[in-house]
């Protein structure tokens, strides 16, 4: 009876571990630079020059980068850009650093643009140069096919936006800041940021079921055990 048990709790084990790996992953649908380009809202190339990190209440809490553009591949040509992202890997967020220079392919509104690791984004060598087959990191002849002919943004010397949000943590290329909160910012961020591509909201449900079964399935054992044991 001891080995039957041990083996229930094992395959239980076993099943939350899996479905467990299942929801720590993020899953991108696969799609070519010329989808990735018309699903976007804009398309460009910059350098991040400031990362809020933020909390919010769907969990795991979401980044704010602001990126100072030297191209732009599609929409509005300009100089500052402040795109949203989950802060999790698993939740497909996308990696922003500052002082790392990014192609990047956002959605949502032109006041609220998001990203994810599902986007399309690239990390490009630095400098203001437009993207070359030489710069790696998925930077292919179908992608600068899809970009076409970029826009060269001038920098005019334009203010660097500040992050509309209240941040626990904020860096710069400088150093760190604070930034001044703000509600309708941290609104339309978290709203901004639940559009992102994540994992299925319904793992966590899964696991559950698969605990609850595995704790009914000991307890039915341990009591035919112990009635077996009785009439014995």
């Amino acid at each position: 009876m001891t080995a039957r048990v041990l083996a229930l709790l094992a395959l239980v084990a076993g099943l939350i571990m899996f479905t467990g790996g299942t929801a720590s992953a993020c899953k991108c649908v696969e799609r070519g630079p010329q989808d990735q380009m018309e699903s976007a809202v804009t398309v460009f190339a910059g350098t991040v020059t400031r990362v809020g990190v933020s909390p919010d209440e769907s969990g795991g809490g979401h980044v704010i980068a602001v990126l100072r553009a030297d191209h732009v591949y599609k929409g509005q040509a300009r100089e500052w850009f402040q795109v949203s992202t989950r802060s999790e890997g698993p939740a497909c967020g996308y990696d922003f650093a500052a002082g790392s220079r990014h192609l990047v392919f956002a959605g949502g509104r032109d006041e609220a643009l998001t990203t994810s690791s599902c986007s399309g984004n690239a990390s490009l060598p630095a400098g203001d140069r437009p993207l070359r087959r030489d710069d790696g990191n998925g930077v292919t002849r179908e992608l600068i096919a899809a970009l076409g002919t970029p826009s060269r943004v001038r920098h005019t010397g334009a203010a660097e936006p500040t992050i509309a949000e209240p941040t626990i943590a904020e860096s710069t290329a400088a150093g760190s800041t604070a930034a001044e909160p703000s509600a309708a910012g941290s609104a339309s961020a978290k709203s901004a940021a639940t559009e992102s591509a994540g994992p299925d909201g319904g793992t966590g449900v899964l696991v559950a079921a698969l605990v609850a079964v595995g704790v009914v399935a000991l307890v039915a054992g341990g009591g035919w055990a112990y009635r077996r044991r009785s009439s014995t």
